[in-house]
């Protein structure tokens, strides 16, 4: 058995991470059912995106998959929660309602795009041989796109998950 835990533990410990924003945890725990199921369809969707780009093979055909993107059927959604795929549209359309979500639906597949995706999961890392591999240029940047979109989802994330 304790074998069994180290193994789990590495696992864990190797595997990648999510960065989840508070509010998003807190629905999950809340008291409002509506509430919980569009926080827990959300962070199925973000665990389920791609981090970067690639390929999905879907009905015998190859999908690009983009970064930030899941490539999954509404049917399988209903599966996963145990919704009716009517349950399944409305929850869809209400995180595209509060902008956090974009659904592009091909041939019974729907392409979802994860809005606002670099800004929660952060940009992949890119060294920049320019600032000598210190990091100073890229921690800039980083500050300055926080602040930037701090000020540019006022409006959409502070109400990610407001009641209606």
């Amino acid at each position: 058995m304790r074998d069994f835990n180290l193994i789990y533990l590495d696992s864990l410990l190797e595997s990648g991470y999510v960065r989840v924003p508070r509010k998003v945890l807190n629905d999950l725990y809340c008291t409002n059912a509506t509430e919980q199921l569009l926080a827990n369809v959300y962070l199925f969707l973000f665990s389920r995106s791609y981090f970067a780009t690639g390929t999905v093979v879907r009905d015998n055909k190859q999908l690009t998959c983009h970064r930030g993107q899941v490539i999954c059927s509404q049917e399988e959604l209903s599966a996963t929660f145990g919704l009716t795929i009517w349950k399944v549209r409305d929850v869809l359309n209400r995180l595209k309602e509060r902008y956090l979500i974009e659904v592009e639906n091909i041939k019974g597949i729907s392409h979802i795009g994860m809005l606002y995706y670099d800004s929660i999961a952060g940009k992949p890392r890119q060294e920049s041989s320019s600032d000598g591999g210190s990091g100073k240029k890229r921690h800039k940047e980083r500050e300055t796109e926080a602040s930037n979109t701090t000020f540019s989802l006022k409006g959409h994330i502070l109400d990610f998950m407001s009641n209606d």
